[in-house]
């Protein structure tokens, strides 16, 4: 996945213009690092409008593809935009994204060269067969020269003020002219879109707000899941906050490959998951879900077989089913052998959570689908009591190294500091996200982070995404995936060549970026605060200040030693403190000069 342009349509999205193109550096790579733009810059400078453009599309198309919507709201005259990006696929997916175009080439041909009046019904059948397998392969092989480079495609997607989203791919050997889809749109969209923000941008969870509300309005509309559906399989959209939090934590510790999941837990000083535990409001469950959805009841049976315990019992007004589990290699056997993978035991999860949503009023579930992109969505969401909620993870205990000379300590993992949550939460999605093709949009992820993990953090994703490795151990390949990063750290400036640093600026409401004059890749902390940032300075204001002003009407020599002094019982090593030593040593033979 790599995002390559997008352009507003209509009118202006926050403070970003519209008819105006941005472009982003799309160049392949050598597959041994992820594709990671980053935005940089002083806060309000616009880098996080980006993140909510690129989610308030992503929403919108996602929409445009479940049962629920109708003609109408497909061509939402409050949106509109233009967008390409570089997807990855495989030749044989051509087949399903031109499904159509291959169909009618296939039956032109066969109705020109076995005409019905030369066969029997079962001749001509036979001949049929014969012919359609090699007939697609040269189809699908004439498609690939055309519309594939290094296993991706080139997608366009135009949506008109008060118009319905026109889908194409684009000839990227120039060979071709590009090539409008009539359906299977679906299959051109990023796998998955997987925001997070530190806490501090409500605005650009509004649109994964709105979609667990579309989410849950599909599912009530519809009579019966399909056999082995499950309501999560084919959602897109996935924004990560203190909910899913537990969840990932849970699915990475127990499925996740086993040698990130121990760098991850080498970071956070984390031995093992011990406990925890999963309480379902049955009586709420049942009444309103497992009469329509045999899969989702087939996924409680599993959490059953997995848990070491579990009751149902009557608590006040509700019945609740609860499931304890004890962690040890038996149980993450069981977990393996009944969900496989950590993002398959998430997707469970998630889906749980969704039904949450039962407890909101449906007048204020219908509002909500509806409330304009600039509503502060989540100032309106309801904060139901957590005894109440249908689905809840709690009681999780983790083995914890909390001092460096201690042993390892029974805690309970909400115990961890905000800044060990976001990292287990960025790094965490990344980890269980294994298939190709998502856009992850991390909204100034290193808030909480000391420097320490800050200068970890490209490092720490790519080794989240390597999928193979050289006989020494580093890196041959990741997956093709996107990061966009919007932040405020050198440190993750310094992990990132210009031509994928975007730097940020605003003057009389207009935003424009520009790559960096500099290589960023391995610059010091000081040229990047420079460059980035217009602060030339490597310390503090107050700091700098005192540094300033302590040559200004010095004398003679003693008030010179006296400085001396000063500067080395009060002040830090810094380059401007050398550089004041230089002034004092000119400002001492001048002194001399004058005798």
């Amino acid at each position: 996945m790599k995002l390559v342009s997008v352009k507003i349509l209509g009118d202006h999205f926050r403070s970003l213009s519209a008819n105006k193109l941005y472009e982003f550096n799309h160049a392949t790579s050598d597959g041994k690092k992820l594709s990671t733009k980053i935005f940089a810059g002083l806060n309000g400078s616009g880098k996080s409008n980006f993140l909510e453009l690129f989610s308030e599309i992503f929403y919108f198309l996602e929409v445009c593809h479940l049962d629920t919507v109708t003609p109408s709201e497909r061509a939402n005259k409050g949106i509109g935009f233009e967008i390409e990006y570089l997807l990855p696929k495989l030749k044989e997916d051509l087949s399903l994204i031109f499904a159509t175009d291959i169909k009618d080439t296939l039956e032109e041909y066969i109705k020109s060269n076995l005409p019905l009046t030369k066969y029997t019904k079962a001749e001509f059948e036979k001949q049929y067969y014969s012919q359609i397998d090699e007939i697609e392969n040269n189809e699908i092989e004439k498609l690939g020269v055309t519309f594939l480079k290094e296993n991706y495609i080139h997608v366009r997607i135009v949506k008109y003020l008060d118009a319905e989203a026109i889908y194409t791919i684009i000839s990227q050997d120039g060979s071709d002219t590009p090539r409008q889809l009539r359906d299977k749109t679906r299959h051109v969209l990023p796998t998955k879109i997987i925001a997070y923000t530190s806490g501090q941008n409500e605005l650009l969870s509004n649109s994964y707000h709105k979609i667990k509300y579309h989410y849950f309005r599909t599912f009530e509309d519809k009579k019966k899941i399909g056999e082995g559906e499950e309501l999560a399989d084919n959602h897109r959209l996935f924004f990560l906050d203190y909910s899913t939090n537990f969840s990932i934590f849970i699915a990475n510790v127990l499925l996740a490959d086993k040698k990130k999941t121990a760098i991850l837990k080498g970071i956070l000083k984390l031995n093992d998951l011990q406990a925890f535990r999963i309480t379902i409001n049955t009586d709420e469950l049942y009444k309103k879900v497992i009469p329509v959805n045999e899969k989702l009841a087939n996924n409680l049976k599993r959490l059953k077989l997995c848990a070491t315990s579990w009751i149902e019992k009557k608590v006040g007004e509700n019945k609740l089913l609860i499931l304890d589990y004890l962690i040890n290699q038996a149980s993450k056997d069981a977990f393996e052998f009944h969900f496989t993978n950590a993002f398959n035991l998430f997707k469970v999860f998630y889906e749980l959570e969704i039904f949450n949503l039962y407890l909101v009023e449906k007048k204020t579930r219908d509002l909500m689908l509806h409330v304009h992109k600039s509503y502060n969505f989540s100032d309106e969401m309801s904060k139901p009591d957590p005894s109440r909620l249908i689905f809840r993870i709690e009681k999780i205990f983790i083995r914890k190294n909390v001092g460096n000379s201690e042993p390892f300590k029974n805690i309970y993992y909400k115990a961890l500091s905000d800044g060990e949550h976001q990292f287990n939460e960025v790094i965490g999605t990344v980890l269980m996200m294994e298939q190709e093709g998502c856009l992850f949009l991390i909204d100034e992820p290193d808030t909480h982070f000391n420097p320490k993990w800050g200068a970890k953090l490209i490092s720490m994703l790519n080794q989240m995404a390597a999928v193979d490795y050289d006989d020494k151990g580093n890196i041959e390949k990741v997956r093709k995936q996107e990061i966009i990063i919007s932040t405020h750290s050198p440190f993750v400036i310094s992990d990132s060549s210009s031509e994928n640093v975007y730097r940020f600026t605003k003057s009389n409401s207009i935003i424009e970026y520009t790559n960096p004059k500099e290589q960023t890749y391995g610059a010091s902390i000081s040229v990047i605060l420079d460059e980035i940032f217009e602060k030339g300075e490597t310390i503090s204001v107050m700091a700098k200040k005192e540094l300033d002003e302590m040559l200004d009407n010095v004398r003679d020599i003693e008030e010179l030693r006296k400085i001396i002094e000063r500067l080395n019982s009060k002040f830090g090593d810094s380059v401007e403190k050398f550089d004041l030593f230089s002034k004092i040593k000119s400002k001492k033979d001048e002194i001399e000069n004058k005798k």
